[in-house]
């Protein structure tokens, strides 16, 4: 015998020894090979990152994409390895204690038959070996594999371990060791790890969605929501649309003042610089008149009543009236996005006022001193007994009025717009699709705040011939649904109850749980929006409720996974930002691939991070990084994995 250039020894005449042992483990479907040998490495196909231990991690101590869990010693040497200049020495002098070192975790091919070897020396007469290890979703082992040199070798020795991949892989990793018992000196390089067939990397045994027939779209840098079905072009497994509902919070006003009383109403949310204002209709005594009033605050929650000082009630003009005249019966407020909008124009309102009890507008400089801005109508067809509410739409650069219609005997909503305030469109009625007709009282309906181009609206869906308490004189009972659009015109409405009344037999009495109009955010996790509860009654009250940012509809799947796909789509961006959340054993991964669904390179499942966690903004990584600007302008689709997820809201950042 000779010794080689890389410490080991050569035979005279080349001669490679193999010695095969199975073990037995069909019930899962793994075999176990160990092969000794000598020779060249193939690295082909080689899973295994940094596999011959070239480079070292910050410090020197231990290679790059290796963990060493236990914190042992690993000597990290550069005196000439089985190939290249380092190897990695386990110095092991405890018989009580074993060394391991694993490399990085790699997304598996559920089913794949995998192969992991390594080449192992020493001159004492342990047993150094090569573990495959695989992983579930949650990162628990669910099953491993391994075989051993006998020390001491020969040189340099090649160990070589197969397994199929249990169903439920979704990582693998491979692990050189020394074990409890050895002690000695182990060294090991030049690891491998293959695999053949098996699912898609990190795919698992959720089903694949494939393509459908929706058109591309361009996005550009938006967020977008999930309240609709626009994006969602297939989904598989658990994978599902599902309406999350508001949180209910304190009481917020209770409405025991002379100026308010147990029939206020229609109210108007307006986030206004550094306070949120609640515009509303105070109503005292169904005998006399009515007035409209404001409520403010700093945070959303607590809400005080300024004293405008403007209109005097019994004697006094200590109170928060800001209008008492025509129209107060459903006066609702908007603070101008226009910016053409005149400085003595920066609130505008449309009431129902006049002798046909038509749209009349009405204009204010600081939201507290009202007049009209003509007297004569600018919308006349409709029913106008509910709120009317409207609004400057800056995404389309025109005002938009909802009003309430009756449309074959059914309360329902129609829409005007105009460049003006004053010249409007004919009304045309709202198209929800193959939504059953039901009664919508009120709509609520607003541009989304983080997303303008997504119209939101929140009608009390009235149910005239249901009545709940015996005792309460009115019929009829309301929940709160949610609908959203992308024109203005075309809904698509929830029949699911978005706000339910709850357990408070007040609560299903009628009139109450009317949305008010408007979102408030009040943290940068939580959006407020607030309900009416107890109308009729001196316990009357204006609730807050409270939903995660973004957070009305999510894509989500339970613990047994599901994948959603979207059209196809055009992007201006450098990272996609995700609104996810998860549970504890819960997870996410992104894949951006390409028309027919194929992955674009660096972009697979396979090349993402498994996200878990719970984040309003979160940067998607893949093995490269989150920069995804060298797909800029290409036609895209987006697929994500859930495992007991959700994910509300995308959008490309710049």
């Amino acid at each position: 015998m000779t010794k080689n250039g890389h410490g080991g020894m050569m035979m005279a005449r080349r001669k490679t020894i193999r010695t095969c042992v199975e073990v037995d483990m069909r019930l899962l479907g793994l075999t176990a090979l160990l092969l000794f040998g000598l020779g060249t490495v193939a690295v082909a196909d080689n899973l295994v990152p940094n596999p011959s231990f070239e480079e070292a991690a910050p410090g020197g101590k231990l290679p790059t994409c290796w963990s060493q869990p236990r914190g042992n010693p690993i000597d990290l040497r550069d005196d000439r390895g089985h190939t290249g200049n380092r190897y990695v020495r386990m110095v092991d002098r405890d018989a009580k204690e074993s060394i391991p070192l694993e490399s990085r975790r790699l997304p598996a091919r559920a089913g794949g038959s995998y192969k992991a070897s390594a080449w192992m020396r020493t001159a004492d007469k342990g047993g150094p070996g090569v573990y495959i290890n695989f992983y579930d979703d949650v990162g628990t082992r669910i099953h491993n594999v391994f075989q051993r040199a006998t020390g001491p070798t020969d040189g340099w020795v090649r160990v070589e371990v197969g397994a199929v991949a249990p169903r439920d892989t979704m990582e693998v990793s491979v692990s050189v060791y020394s074990y409890v018992g050895d002690v000695g000196s182990f060294d090991f390089d030049d690891v491998e790890l293959t695999v053949t067939g098996g699912a898609e990397p990190g795919a698992g045994t959720i089903p694949r969605a494939e393509p459908k027939e929706k058109q591309m779209i361009d996005i550009g840098s938006r967020l977008e929501l999930f309240v609709d079905s626009f994006l969602v072009d297939s989904m598989t497994g658990q994978a599902e649309r599902l309406l999350h509902h508001p949180q209910r919070r304190e009481v917020v006003l209770t409405f025991d003042k002379p100026w308010e009383g147990p029939f206020c109403g229609y109210f108007a949310v307006i986030p206004d610089d550094e306070r949120v204002r609640i515009y509303y209709r105070g109503w005292p005594d169904l005998k006399k008149g009515d007035f409209t009033c404001v409520a403010e605050s700093k945070d959303g929650i607590h809400f005080t009543r300024p004293n405008v000082g403007q209109f005097e009630l019994e004697g006094s003009k200590e109170n928060s009236i800001v209008w008492k005249g025509p129209g107060c019966h459903n006066f609702t407020p908007f603070k101008d996005a226009n910016p053409n909008a005149p400085a003595d124009q920066r609130y505008k309102a449309l009431a129902s006022a006049g002798p046909k009890s038509s749209l009349v507008p009405f204009v204010s400089p600081d939201g507290y001193q009202w007049k009209m801005l003509q007297k004569e109508p600018v919308i006349t067809k409709g029913a106008f007994d509910s709120q009317n509410l409207a609004f400057w739409d800056t995404v389309r650069g025109e005002y938009v009025c909802y009003f309430r219609i009756f449309k074959d005997g059914v309360r329902d909503i129609s829409r005007c717009t105009s460049k003006d305030f004053i010249h409007w469109s004919e009304p045309e009625a709202l198209d929800y699709g193959d939504a059953p007709r039901e009664h919508l009282y009120t709509n609520a309906a607003t541009p989304y705040f983080r997303a303008p181009h997504i119209l939101l609206a929140f009608p009390c869906r009235f149910v005239p011939d249901r009545k709940r308490v015996a005792e309460h004189k009115e019929g009829g009972i309301n929940d709160g649904v949610l609908m959203s659009s992308r024109d203005g015109l075309h809904w698509e409405r929830w029949i699911e109850a978005f706000l339910r009344p709850g357990p408070d037999p007040l609560c299903w009495t009628d009139r109450n749980n009317y949305i008010a109009w408007g979102l408030a955010p009040t943290s940068d996790t939580e959006i407020s929006l607030y309900w009416t509860e107890h109308y009729r009654y001196p316990t009357y009250h204006l609730r807050r409720g409270t939903v995660r940012t973004d957070g009305f509809v999510s894509i989500h799947a339970g613990a047994e996974g599901g994948e959603v796909l979207t059209r196809p789509l055009t992007f201006d961006g450098k990272a996609l930002v995700v609104n996810y959340s998860t549970s504890a054993i819960g997870s996410l991964r992104f894949e951006l691939c390409d028309g027919d669904g194929k992955a674009c390179e660096g972009f697979a499942l396979a090349d993402s991070e498994k996200l878990y966690g719970d984040e309003i903004a979160h940067e998607v990584k893949w093995a490269k990084g989150s920069d995804v600007s060298a797909l800029v302008g290409k036609p895209v689709r987006l697929r994500v994995q859930l495992k007991d997820a959700d994910l509300y809201s995308i959008r490309f950042a710049k």
